[in-house]
């Protein structure tokens, strides 16, 4: 009896591991939203302390996140019944990548004016793809 309660609860324990190593491709998309959205806030206070290296920051937290956006597992998060979402979601990504790109590029040059309308650019990719995928 002993010996099976032992077996019971080591296989318990292997199977929660087990578990627990594998990631939820859900799971994992939904914290890269939040993290894309701390970024976010990140670049709007770096710009507005005039602190280049936190808008930086902010820019390079984004981009690491970009690359869920840009995988076949956000088909998961996305719409069913909205025949481009996927694309949409693609074309997203890119110009996101694109504007914060273009972002570091102004900050480097001096460019404040510049940067900030990267980031509004960038904050409208967000609104745009949020508006559509949740049918706001």
């Amino acid at each position: 009896m002993k010996k099976l309660l032992t077996i019971l609860v080591l296989s318990g324990l292997l199977a929660t591991s087990i578990n627990g190593a594998q990631k939820d491709p859900r799971s994992v998309l939904m914290q890269d939203m939040r993290t894309m959205l701390e970024a976010m806030e990140q670049i709007q206070r770096g710009g507005l302390y005039s602190s280049t290296e936190d808008m930086k920051a902010g820019v390079k937290k984004l981009q690491g996140t970009l690359k869920s956006l840009e995988s076949d597992d956000v088909k998961l998060i996305l719409p069913k019944d909205q025949k481009y979402a996927y694309q949409f979601a693609q074309k997203t990504a890119s110009m996101l990548h694109l504007y914060s790109s273009d972002m570091v590029t102004s900050i480097d040059a001096g460019r404040m004016d510049d940067a900030l309308e990267d980031y509004s650019q960038l904050l409208k990719q967000c609104t745009s793809c949020h508006i559509r995928i949740r049918n706001w």
